[in-house]
């Protein structure tokens, strides 16, 4: 079946592979690579890669950028910058540093959410460690000698899952962007008017989403764009699922619409 497979193989960088991050490795996956861009985020220009085989999502993103950089570009808060699997804790790693707990009982299980900051990584391994170490510790010098530790992830995490947690108390790093497009250019650029476009966003993003019982789901296409540029920048495809948890919002402001996008639990390098 391989010889006569069509998937790609020759002229990879295989020893980057082999060993590292992937198994019984047969070939791989040519992905096309647009770019976006450039996009002023904060006073500084982006090219952002996308790879993805839906046609004109590339397009209609560049036409989303085009429309912000003419407003004269988005800002953003970091609102949150912590990894969970949630002062032994802190000793098992140069980087990860433990910041709270969160804890939850469920008849004679409990549960310890761990939220500590990774750095410039995800840091599912390393706060992993230091989990372990931290359990360790309390079952042999902390006095809870008869506890039994099921399993080191409960799933209390929430890893690569869409629950409610993530959604109001953030994981990995949490943003708020928005930007001022000015109504000419929701005009000529985006084809539209300010009233109607506000006036869509209050009757499919939010309530539609709310009539569809969606948690963090209060928005367009959030995952689409999430998902090319996770792909283009190496990334885990998997954490799309609580990455794209995103709310847009729109208001008139001085006749112009304030376009501003919350995205709490951005799971990323």
């Amino acid at each position: 079946m391989l010889e006569a497979s069509k998937l790609p193989y020759e002229n990879y960088a295989w020893e980057r592979v082999l060993g590292a991050c992937c198994e019984n490795v047969i070939g791989f996956m040519p992905v096309p690579v647009g770019v976006v861009g450039s996009l002023v985020i904060d006073g500084k220009s982006y090219f952002v890669p996308m790879a993805t085989t839906e046609g004109v999502l590339v397009a209609s993103a560049s036409r989303g950028s085009k429309a912000i950089n003419l407003g004269g570009g988005a800002m953003t808060i970091v609102t949150g910058d912590e990894g969970d699997e949630r002062h032994a804790f802190n000793s098992a790693s140069r980087f990860a540093q433990l910041q709270r707990l969160r804890t939850t009982i469920s008849g004679r299980n409990v549960y310890t959410q761990f939220k500590a900051t990774t750095g410039g990584a995800m840091g599912m391994n390393m706060i992993s460690k230091g989990v372990e170490h931290a359990l360790h510790v309390m079952s042999t010098e902390a006095g809870f000698d008869d506890m039994n530790i099921v399993i080191l992830s409960g799933n209390y995490c929430t890893d690569k899952k869409p629950p409610a947690l993530n959604w109001i108390d953030g994981r990995g790093k949490g943003i708020v962007t928005g930007a001022i497009v000015p109504a000419n250019v929701v005009r000529d650029i985006l084809k539209s008017d300010v009233d109607s476009m506000i006036q869509m966003n209050v009757s499919k993003n939010l309530i539609g989403s709310a009539m569809a019982g969606s948690i963090g789901g209060y928005n367009a296409q959030a995952a689409n764009l999430a998902a090319a540029i996770f792909i283009a920048t190496g990334q885990d495809p998997a954490q799309v699922v609580e990455s794209a948890n995103c709310m847009t919002f729109m208001e008139n402001y001085g006749g112009s619409p304030h376009i501003s996008v919350t995205m709490p639990s951005i799971e990323c390098n």
